[in-house]
This record gives structure tokens, sequence and C-alpha cells, in this order.
């Protein structure tokens, strides 16, 4: 099948022939029947070529929606430069941290059916936590004393990004542990965190926002109470059910060619992009099945599939009939459940990256909050995040707006993806 390689917004053929080949393509509009200006849509899909053109990426995918209609949908550039393959809507990517957001509404259907509750222990459902100290005092890089947890670990915790896990680099290196041992590939989230529970938390549940393990642990909380592997649990909860038929932990069988390669700068900036697709970091399988679900970074997905997850989110928990979540469920997901004294959110390293500045956090997704100061456009309480390999989305409820951009890219310059995105969807609001 030829699958179309660029529908934009001033294009009259979108509206005339499917996006997707595989997932159910989101309706589309004329910009203007939603209040959104073609002209400024059009500058957009520019700036997205631009960055292609400038070799800063070597190719992007996409998608705004607003009103449920899908106004812009693109494609530029190469998803593999060696093997001289386009870009194209149905391309599938590694979204890394932006898988969280996803599997966090999955896991919460399970609260909407008493399955699981927000202020359960994380204990019930993983024992071994209940054991685990929190680090007092750090000296020269030494863990000098531990205490026991004043609050017991619970699953709100867990979605907040309160329950005081990091990442592995967040640790003194004196307590040896290692990213790859937590999430290896050749072992399930049930070993992983099970390894993760023998060091010491960094700060006690509930004192401040760390990003870092939350969603791999809440992953083996939805297994214990499902009584199913996290991507069957999934599939069932969330993929399958609202049409998301490209969304998994790897690609499908003969699919291998449609997941984009990974670039990053060569030597000279602008000059060349190096494949970097050999060394990017393993959170799942990709192209072939692996025992590793990985809730907070494992998934891959195309543009539309995105769409469709947060025109759900949009519609209150439901889409095309099918339910997934509460509306209420989907208000707490997507409203403020950290306090300023928790921190705001940092992106990796520890640095708000100027797209993040002035967010906090709900239940597993980034949220707008009133302080600020903000650096790039957006309404307050809009919910957002990205991934490692430089995909973005924001899903805009008083705007009635969702908006996505996927690459695949390690390097410098990180935020200029999702500001084009920002910029040019807002400034392209008409009405």
């Amino acid at each position: 099948m030829q699958r179309r390689t660029l529908l934009t917004s001033a294009a009259a053929t979108m509206l005339s022939a499917p996006a997707v080949a595989n997932t159910k393509a989101i309706d589309s509009a004329k910009p203007e029947t939603v209040g959104m200006s073609a002209a400024g849509l059009a500058r957009l899909d520019a700036n997205f070529k631009a960055l292609v053109d400038q070799n800063m990426r070597a190719g992007v995918v996409y998608g705004v929606v607003r009103d449920g209609k899908a106004v812009a949908l693109g494609a530029h550039g190469k998803r593999s430069i060696e093997r001289n393959l386009p870009m194209e809507i149905d391309t599938q990517f590694r979204l890394y941290s932006q898988s969280r957001a996803m599997t966090g509404a999955a896991i919460l259907s399970l609260v909407d059916e008493g399955k699981l509750s927000l202020e359960d222990p994380v204990a019930k459902y993983i024992p071994e936590v209940a054991g685990m100290q929190v680090i007092k005092e750090i000296k020269d890089g030494q863990i000098v004393s531990t205490e026991p947890q004043n609050t017991a670990m619970t699953v709100r915790h867990l979605f907040t990004y309160t329950a005081g896990f990091g990442y592995a680099a967040d640790w003194p290196k004196s307590a040896g542990i290692e990213q790859r041992d937590i999430l290896a590939l050749d072992q399930t989230i049930e070993d992983g965190v099970k390894r993760l529970a023998k060091y010491p938390l960094l700060y006690q549940p509930g004192a401040r926002w760390v990003y870092g393990f939350h969603s791999d642990v809440l992953g083996r909380v939805a297994e214990v109470a499902s009584g199913k592997p996290f991507n069957a649990f999934l599939r069932e909860r969330l993929t399958a059910r609202i049409g998301m038929t490209d969304t998994d932990f790897w690609v499908k069988e003969g699919d291998v060619d449609r997941l984009a390669d990974v670039y990053g700068p060569g030597p000279t900036r602008g000059a060349s992009l190096v494949n970097r697709t050999a060394t990017a970091p393993p959170s799942s399988g990709y192209t072939k099945p692996a025992k590793m679900f990985s809730a907070g970074g494992g998934l891959v997905s195309t543009a539309m599939d995105y769409l469709r997850f947060l025109q759900m989110l949009l519609n209150g928990g439901e889409l095309d009939g099918a339910r997934v979540l509460k509306p209420e469920t989907v208000k707490a997901m997507l409203t403020r459940q950290t306090a300023p004294q928790q921190g705001l959110v940092f992106w990796y390293q520890h640095n708000s990256t100027p797209v993040f500045r002035g967010y906090a956090w709900g239940l597993a997704i980034g949220i707008r909050a009133d302080e600020g100061p903000h650096a790039a456009p957006g309404s307050p309480g809009d919910a957002a995040w990205g991934g490692l390999a430089n995909t973005a989305f924001f899903v805009d409820p008083k705007q009635r707006l969702a908006a996505v951009a996927l690459t695949q890219y390690l390097g410098p310059d990180e935020p200029t993806v999702p500001l084009i995105l920002r910029n040019g969807v807002y400034g392209a609001i008409a009405g």
C-alpha cells in the first residue's frame, strides 16, 4: 500500500484520503471550522520542514487536533537516511518517557473498577517495598545512614512521582545501582523491581517530586492487581480498546522498516547527522519481543495513535464509543496533584528544559502550574511531557487542543521540536 507522506492543514487533499494505513484516523476538518488559521498551521509545517532541511533532524512527523478534528498532519525528511526511507504518517517511534502518560491512564482504569486504590500501600502488591529504607545522610559520596519510611509508600506516591525513587544516576555511586540492572531486557519488570527494592529510597515518600522509576513500579503493581503481564494489560485496557493498533513494546512482525532510526549530530553541527540507533538506550525489544515491559519508557507508537490517546483524554475518557476512564478520573489525572513545596518538575540531568519550566505533576503526567514562569505558550492546567529521543506532546482541555511531534534524535537543542510545536499551534489559534 502506498502511504501518504505529507498531509498538512494547507492541503485540501487532507480531507479526501485516509492518512494512516493501519490505525483508524481521526476525522479531518478545515482549520477555519474549528477556530484555527490555515496560514498559521502552514507556518508550523514550514518550520518543521526547515528543521529537517537544515540537517538538525533526520525527519519529523507531527499532528494537531482541535474539537476532535485533525487540522494538521505532516511528515518531513527520512526515517532512515542510509536506507533512503522517507518519514511517513504511519512511521513508528520509540516513545521513551512519552510512554508513561499512556501507561498511567491504563493503570487508572483499575482504580475505576475498584481493583486498585490510590491510597493502597504499594507493599500490598510488592511486599519488598515495605522494607525499603530511606537515605538520611550522604557524606563524600557515601551513604552514611538510613531510616525507615515515616509514611508507608502508596500508589498515589507512585502516580505523583513522590515515592522517593529516582533513576540510577541519582543515587550516590557508592550505592552501586545501575540503570540496566533494573530495566534489563532479559528480565521481567517483576525482577527489576525486586532488584530496585534492595536500595534505599532517595527521599521519604511524599516529600519531593523526583523523576525516576515510578512508572515502572506502577507497571508491576498493575500486573499484580490484574493478574496479567503488563503488555497484555495495556493492550486490553487501552490500545485495543480505542484502536491504537501501532502501539506496543515492539513493532509487528514484518513492520521493522516502519520504525525510524535514531540520529545525533555529526562533528560539524548542521552539516551531517550520525546514526545512533545501535547505541540508543534500550527500553524494550523495539524490533522483536523481549521480557521487559517498561511502563516508564518502553513503547513504540505513531503520531495518529498518540493523537487518538490524547483525544480520548479530551473526551473525558472515551473515544468512538469505547470508554477507557471515567470523566472524573481523567479530570484528576489532568489536575495538579503535587504541592509547591514538593518542587516543580524537571527533565533529565535535573535541569528544567524551557518547555517544562513552571510545570508540576498530575497523575503520571506534567501539568502547567499557575505560578510559572513559563517559557512556552500554553493554558493553565494543560498537560504535557516528552521522550528521550526528542518526542513531544501536549493536551489542552481549555483550548480543546491536542498535538504531537515525533523525531528520533539524541543530542543538544532538545527543546527545539516541542517549542516549534507549541509556538506554531498556539500561534495558529484564530478563535
